[in-house]
């Protein structure tokens, strides 16, 4: 690693502990709120060798999976061990993706990383630059993993684990965004499900007119990806795949946020705010749609049973007359360059063994996430749970048309960047046009100076 690096791992280990600083992606709060009232499970840093049996290879595995998804991959881990006697994964709980990252930058700095871990869109590319993980394509063209499986793998989800014309990662825990639906509010004004933002507009100003004091729209306290969403939906590239075309100041992007902004102010949408994710309020009963991950089923579920309200989930609405089009949010699995030749091979199994049909399909029923592969989707066993769970079919069905957004190196400053400038105008009032302008020249200088 250069100089340069392992002085940025080091004054982030520093900030690290002045201050308890999230990521400010979207993978990091997901994986909050999937954390969110879980006790996460004893970590498991002290395995070692002496833990794998006989003459098995070693393979550590990093990951930041809590509660019943601790418990997911703790069995499929146990499942991979006992189908085989040539590796043994041990996997090792790290807490979230932000104390993940610090234990990725610390180990990179002390030379004593795992074998694999999950990793986030923002990651990559500077684990990438410093030669810290490994181009994939190699290994898994190897004997180890399955041609028939890579080849299986959903577009969109393939598209996102590709850097500079690498794969350097195989997506693992994938979600996208969907809309929560309050039935009983759409029944009470006798409205269709919303296709359109459109008809999410007409809705809240019908409701306000009867004085119901109800949201028609609830998103969570960042709107980044519903924002982004939006202005591919309106024709924007926000930011193209070859990083050529930064549009995130143009009209065509700029409208979906002062939609939003026009909302917040009429008062028929709202934002998390204090309640810090939208499933409570949603699960309340107090808006009657709401723009989220589908891997927060398992947190609206309790609140809306408790309340009594009956609710289902929908594909995205589309604004601007555009295509549908949701985005790829969640982790993926990424071997890194300090593993020996064997045990790179045994990550290669582990995860071919993670993406075989029913074992992504099993991961996927037991977290809300969705399976990786066309074949994991249309297995018998998924196919039965979407019939018998249907709120969970709106997300399988946006894996046909789901994208990733580019990844770049930087992409931690750009978010940073894209978060100041979000709360700029939500909280401080900042005009959008001007400010989303701003970011766009700021965007584009991240994107020339580190690439």
């Amino acid at each position: 690693m250069n100089k340069k690096f392992l002085l940025g791992l080091m004054l982030a280990m520093f900030v690290f502990v002045l201050a308890a600083c999230g990521n400010s992606s979207e993978e990091s709060t997901e994986s909050e709120e999937e954390a969110s009232g879980d006790e996460a499970v004893e970590t498991t840093e002290d395995a070692s060798e002496d833990e794998a049996s006989g003459d098995k290879t070693t393979v550590t595995f990093w990951h930041a999976m809590n509660g019943p998804h601790q418990e997911a991959i703790t069995e499929l881990t146990n499942n991979f061990n006992e189908s085989q006697d040539e590796f043994e994964v041990v996997e090792q709980n790290q807490g979230d993706y932000s104390t993940l990252n610090q234990s990725i930058m610390a180990s990179g700095v002390s030379d004593d990383l795992p074998t694999l871990a999950q990793a986030t869109a923002s990651n990559i590319p500077d684990w990438a630059s410093n030669d810290l993980i490994v181009p994939l394509d190699d290994l898994l063209a190897g004997e180890n993993f399955d041609q028939e499986v890579l080849d299986d793998i959903i577009p969109g989800f393939l598209e996102g684990v590709s850097y500079q014309d690498q794969m350097m990662a195989v997506p693992f825990a994938k979600s996208v965004r969907i809309m929560y639906v309050n039935d009983d509010i759409l029944e009470e004004y006798d409205a269709e499900v919303p296709a359109s933002f459109e008809d999410i507009q007409a809705l809240g100003e019908e409701m306000q007119a009867a004085g119901d004091d109800r949201f028609a729209l609830g998103l969570e306290a960042g709107v980044e990806m519903e924002l982004e969403t939006m202005a591919r939906q309106n024709g924007a590239e926000w930011i193209s795949d070859d990083l050529s075309t930064v549009d995130i100041g143009e009209e065509n992007a700029t409208e979906p946020m002062q939609y939003i902004v026009d909302g917040i102010d009429a008062g028929w949408a709202r934002t998390a705010g204090e309640d810090g994710f939208m499933s409570g309020p949603f699960g309340r009963g107090d808006v009657a749609l709401y723009l989220g991950s589908s891997a927060g089923l398992s947190h609206v579920e309790p609140g809306a049973e408790e309340s009594g309200i009956s609710w289902s989930t929908a594909e995205l609405p589309v604004y601007g007359g555009g295509e549908p089009l949701t985005l790829l949010a969640g982790n993926d699995l990424t071997v890194f360059s300090s593993a020996t030749d064997e045990e790179q091979e045994g990550a290669a199994a582990f995860m071919n063994f993670l993406l075989q049909p029913e074992n992504t399909a099993e991961w996927a029923m037991a977290t809300g996430y969705v399976p990786v592969t066309n074949e994991g989707i249309n297995t018998e066993v998924y196919q039965t749970y979407l019939e018998e769970n249907p709120n969970t079919a709106a997300a399988a069905a946006e894996t046909e048309y789901a994208i990733a957004s580019p990844m770049f190196a930087g992409s931690g400053e750009y978010r940073d960047a894209m978060t100041q400038a979000q709360d700029a105008i939500l909280i401080d009032g900042a005009e959008v046009t001007e400010t989303m302008q701003n970011l766009q020249e700021e965007t584009t200088q991240i994107i020339e100076e580190n690439n």
